[in-house]
């Protein structure tokens, strides 16, 4: 199907999903010790990498107007941030999904504190490409901690052919 029949709203979810998918290879299988591992001080290793993406999906969230399913922060296990993780990308893809059509999601919208600016389609866009600078930092980190996991390279790579599929089509 070419995508310039499909819905600005379908190629939005398409990116965004592509996007996020890898995040939770990365925490698949990871040892407590490696998840709360900073590489130095003040730096962020995979576990504070991920608590701030799915903050910043928060922000993005109260931006566009939208409570948040989750408001709750900590340091946890893998399973407990990745399921923080999923529950607000869940949110985030059942609000563009729940756009009547492409000029809803792309419509301006009111913060939360009452800005205005914000529209739906370009921020979900921004998530899916903070999504993807953190894996290339969390993939290194993984990497530095255990030399023997296999990178989600596949993963990244499709994330990649999509955005290109839907740009130059």
């Amino acid at each position: 199907m070419s995508t310039r029949s499909r819905t600005r709203i379908d190629r939005t979810i398409e990116i965004f999903e592509a996007s996020r998918r890898p995040l939770f290879m990365v925490l698949d299988g990871i040892a407590q010790e490696d998840l709360d591992w900073n590489p130095a001080p003040g730096s962020r290793g995979i576990g504070k990498i991920c608590r701030h993406m799915y903050r910043v999906d928060i922000w993005f969230l109260k931006r566009l107007g939208i409570e948040p399913a989750i408001t709750h922060d900590a340091p946890g296990t893998a399973d407990e941030i990745a399921g923080r993780m999923r529950r607000i990308q869940q949110q985030v893809i059942a609000e563009v999904k729940g756009c009547a059509d492409d000029e809803e999601l792309m419509a301006e919208r009111t913060s939360l504190d009452g800005k205005t600016g914000a529209r739906m389609g370009v921020d979900v866009i921004h998530m899916a490409q903070h999504y993807l600078y953190h894996l290339a930092q969390m993939t290194y980190l993984r990497r530095i901690r255990d030399r023997d996991w296999k990178a989600p390279l596949d993963a990244w790579e499709h994330a990649t052919h999509v955005i290109g599929d839907i740009i130059l089509e």
